[in-house]
């Protein structure tokens, strides 16, 4: 068993709280304020523009809360990965497409993209910044298929990344 996959089911089944004696204001965070940058592509030709933070949660191991913003009539990286994802709309409007069908968007409303197939989400609004918190289990497929993340990154020629159609 790989070291991060082993750590993992170690910490699950040995029933020990992670990030014990944090202090408690480490447990929250404000998704609307920018985090730690985790990724960023602009693209003009594809019309890419967007932003990835990680929010900065102690001790996270299967979670991987990050937040993308895409700036108003811009779109973020048709690709694909290994982890689920689940889009809550924080603030703004746009469409998310899920392999061939493409759905509308607004802040409230949440949206799931399965493993490995090929998404996209778009601003649609002309004036404001499309805010998605997008929770992922990338912890959890990390420890079992490594560090595949980069694949999926259209700016490093990821394997996983497609320009689109």
């Amino acid at each position: 068993m790989d070291d991060a996959l082993e750590k993992l089911v170690e910490n699950a089944s040995g029933r020990k709280p992670l990030a014990a004696g944090a202090p408690l204001e480490a447990f929250r965070a404000q998704p609307l304020q920018p985090g730690k940058p985790l990724y960023a592509n602009q693209n003009e030709r594809l019309n890419i523009d967007f932003t990835v933070d990680r929010l900065p949660f102690p001790d996270i191991q299967v979670m991987d809360p990050r937040v993308v913003r895409i700036p108003p009539g811009r779109n973020n990286e048709w690709h694909k990965h290994a982890h689920e994802t689940l889009f809550v709309v924080l603030s703004g409007e746009g469409e998310v497409r899920v392999g061939e069908g493409t759905f509308p968007v607004k802040a409230g409303e949440v949206a799931y993209v399965p493993r490995w197939i090929f998404h996209q989400t778009r601003n649609t609004s002309t004036a404001q910044e499309l805010v998605v918190l997008a929770i992922t289990d990338f912890g959890f497929t990390s420890a079992v298929l490594g560090d595949y993340d980069r694949r999926t990154r259209l700016s490093v020629g990821g394997t996983d990344a497609a320009e689109g159609k």
